[in-house]
């Protein structure tokens, strides 16, 4: 358990590093959609909303993708859950993911669908 959680630490981490460094400025555009039809997707934004949140930029971040902010909270708490399991030597995320895997996913839809809904609202307004 213990290096497993460390481990995942150690690579959202190391994401957020590279993000607070300026990595995103130099990632292409790899959104199949958006290269394929130019119509963006529900994450479309996202890089660089998260660029934004490591910068402690929650308006621009905000204003890049509005999942952008829910999503960091979730990841908080799983980078919580994730220094829990590393202390304390035991399986926290798994329980707590059975216990409550589908409220969770049908929030996360939802959301996505709300952050598409208003990405195709700017595309086409």
């Amino acid at each position: 358990m213990r290096s497993r959680a460390l481990w995942m630490l150690a690579v959202v981490l190391l994401a957020g590093a590279l993000l607070r460094l300026g990595l995103a400025d130099w990632l292409p555009n790899i959104c199949p959609l958006r290269r394929l039809t130019g119509i963006p997707c529900a994450t479309c934004g996202m890089t660089r909303a998260a660029t934004a949140l490591c910068h402690g930029e929650l308006l621009q971040a905000s204003a890049f993708n509005i999942a952008a902010i829910p999503l960091a909270a979730l990841l908080a708490v799983l980078v919580g859950l994730l220094a829990w399991e590393a202390v304390t030597d035991r399986a926290i995320i798994r329980p707590a993911w059975q216990r409550c895997s589908s409220v969770v996913t049908w929030l996360l839809v939802a959301l996505m669908l709300a952050a598409w809904s208003v990405n195709l609202w700017r595309h086409f307004s």
